[in-house]
């Protein structure tokens, strides 16, 4: 098995695991459960992550490197999102673990987009520099609404 399987394989336990503690919460309601389901589906992001790095992406067409570059940037609006604005009133561990999965998920989404424009040679060096920048731009969003809400 390739690496990159392998790391796929490991991202479908690690979700899988996390929709069982998240099953096992309806039964046994404990909020340290759904905090351990998501902080196992951040670590199943990285897998991800992980495993598109090390795919040997095939090269694509130009309407569907479109579509990639799409869900980069709704993936990254996503991340910013959970960063920034999701469980705004809640505890800062449940902060803490929401900005977990926005970093995680805004990785997945830079490496999509760099795998494939890395494929396909006359992508131009911009896009490959914004795909990036993703992970850099959700990191700055966590400090800086980190650092907004404890003044």
């Amino acid at each position: 098995m390739t690496t990159a399987v392998r790391c796929f394989i490991a991202a479908g336990v690690g979700a899988s695991s996390a929709l069982l503690l998240l099953l096992i919460h309806v039964l046994v309601p404990s909020a340290w459960l759904q905090l351990v389901a998501v902080w196992i589906f951040g670590g199943s992001l990285l897998c991800v992550w992980v495993g598109i790095l090390t795919w040997r992406m095939p090269v694509l067409s130009d309407r569907l490197l479109l579509l990639v570059a799409a869900s980069w940037a709704v993936g990254t609006a996503l991340s910013v999102w959970l960063a920034a604005f999701a469980l705004p009133s809640h505890p800062l561990v449940w902060r803490l673990s929401a900005q977990w999965v926005a970093l995680a998920l805004s990785f997945v989404a830079g490496a999509f987009l760099l795998r494939a424009l890395l494929r396909k040679r006359t992508a131009p060096a911009v896009g490959r520099l914004i795909s990036l920048i993703s992970p850099l731009v959700v990191l700055l969003v966590i400090l800086f609404s980190f650092l907004q809400r404890s003044a």
